[in-house]
């Protein structure tokens, strides 16, 4: 049997750490006879990597990039004292470490154009031989508190004129979104109070409210630039009114999904999330829908005066007096 290299975490079994946590473990070398052996290195990584192509008319396609390191320790396990090797009888030995994990240190992501990703990696150096390497993946979760987060309550507004070239103009929409606060967790529900005052003749079909995981990618070549990316987490759909010169009030509760927490630890990958109301128009014009956007933060453990997670999915709607 060959030498062999093998990693084990001692304090966790499923490879999951939060930052801040003391990543202990060893390193088991296997030696199927007498070697000659330099040192025993362990190196301990976290980096972030973007990757994405712009395709440009008439210049081909551009690959952006963008990297950012978080963690990097290297841990000298053996190595010979005043030589340069050390011969070393066939058997097993092992080699324990620890160490802390920097509290700063973004979750762990797998993205289209991204990723941040978590490995040990230990070498086994030979003189005259190629060297023996293993690595090893563990993952960073973060566990954002909403008690350390500024949350206040939030709106967002819409004025627009509706109807357009060749279209006669037909009115002027007015809406809002209110929310309570900015911040949630997953199995909450997003109370929204939307306002629609539609001063005109054209009929709201439907109005789609949605939580949307916005990502932001980051690349630092060939230039300075970000990449935006739009998920659709969950939605609810609401039945179109007709309401000229009139005015409805509506409470809408999106209930939260498991989803990853925002995250803005890292200057390449950023996670974040928005409440999306889209109204949409029965209009001749073809991008007569109207859209209102509220940022919003997701994280893990709520706030301790919450009373939101026994909420009822309802949707209630009335007419403004």
């Amino acid at each position: 049997m060959p030498t062999r290299l093998e990693i084990v975490l001692s304090n966790s079994s499923d490879g999951i750490f939060y930052p801040g946590q003391e990543l202990i473990g060893d390193v088991n070398a296997v030696l199927s006879k007498t070697c000659n052996v330099s040192r025993l290195r362990l190196t301990i990584s976290g980096v972030g990597k973007t990757t994405w192509y712009e395709q440009y008319s008439g210049r081909g396609a551009t690959t952006f990039k963008g990297k950012e390191r978080y963690l990097y320790s290297e841990l000298m396990l053996f190595q010979p004292f005043n030589e340069k090797s050390m011969e070393i009888p066939a058997g097993t030995y092992s080699h324990g470490f620890a160490c802390q994990l920097p509290d700063t240190l973004p979750a762990s992501f797998e993205g289209k154009r991204g990723h941040i990703r978590y490995f040990l990696k230990a070498t086994l150096e030979q003189p005259w031989r190629q060297s023996k390497t293993t690595s090893l993946n563990f993952q960073i979760v973060r566990q954002l508190d909403l008690n350390n987060e500024i949350l206040l309550p939030v709106r967002s507004e819409l004025t627009k004129s509706l109807g357009y070239w060749p279209c006669v103009p037909s009115g002027v929409l007015y809406a809002s979104v209110e929310l309570p606060t900015s911040g949630f967790v997953p199995g909450q529900f997003i109370p929204a109070v939307i306002q629609v005052n539609n001063k005109g003749s054209n009929k709201i079909t439907r109005i789609v409210t949605m939580l949307v995981q916005k990502i932001t990618y980051a690349a630092r070549r060939p230039k300075l630039t970000e990449k935006v990316e739009r998920f659709i987490v969950c939605k609810n759909v609401t039945p179109g009114i007709t309401l000229p010169e009139g005015g409805v009030l509506a409470a809408e509760n999106l209930q939260v999904p498991w989803v990853l927490p925002t995250s803005s630890f890292s200057r390449v990958v950023q996670i974040g999330y928005e409440l999306v109301v889209e109204f949409e128009i029965d209009s001749c014009f073809f991008n007569a829908n109207q859209v209102i956007r509220v940022p919003v933060v997701i994280g893990v453990i709520p706030t301790r005066d919450s009373n939101m997670m026994e909420s009822n999915a309802i949707r209630v709607w009335t007419r403004k007096a």
